[in-house]
């Protein structure tokens, strides 16, 4: 895959799953349990404060994506993308735990593009330091 080819992949996955946790992300810190729980969101299954600081922390990283591409600095697009995996594995074992089995597919897909971001990163863009 040509270089070229990889930043635009990189970059467009990055948009796209920085839009998802962005979105899920205002939700979870703004949204009424009532509507979360419609949703079936996994934070509802937690303490109100820690879904809530759950929702701040995907936007905070979904921004870190975002930026990470704009600057083109690898190490942040690709350390957001694995905390997010984490959250992803987290949010798996939550949806396990409460009989929600349903809802792993999605998890399962959101890892897979994670991972991706975070594999060809490195490939797309470098780090600032290796561009300058």
């Amino acid at each position: 895959m040509s270089r070229m080819l990889r930043r635009l992949t990189v970059a467009g996955l990055l948009i796209l799953l920085a839009a998802f946790f962005a979105f899920v992300g205002w939700n979870k810190a703004f949204a009424p349990l009532t509507e979360l729980a419609r949703h079936h969101a996994w934070t509802v299954l937690l303490p109100d404060w820690l879904g809530r600081l759950i929702g701040w922390s995907e936007m905070a990283l979904a921004a870190g994506m975002l930026g990470a591409a704009a600057l083109r600095h690898a190490r942040l697009a690709g350390g957001s993308a694995l905390v997010l995996v984490a959250n992803q594995l987290a949010a798996a074992v939550v949806h396990l735990a409460n009989g929600e089995a349903a809802a792993l597919p999605q998890n399962a897909l959101l890892i897979a593009l994670l991972l991706i971001v975070v594999r060809l990163t490195g490939e797309a863009f470098g780090s600032r330091e290796e561009t300058a």
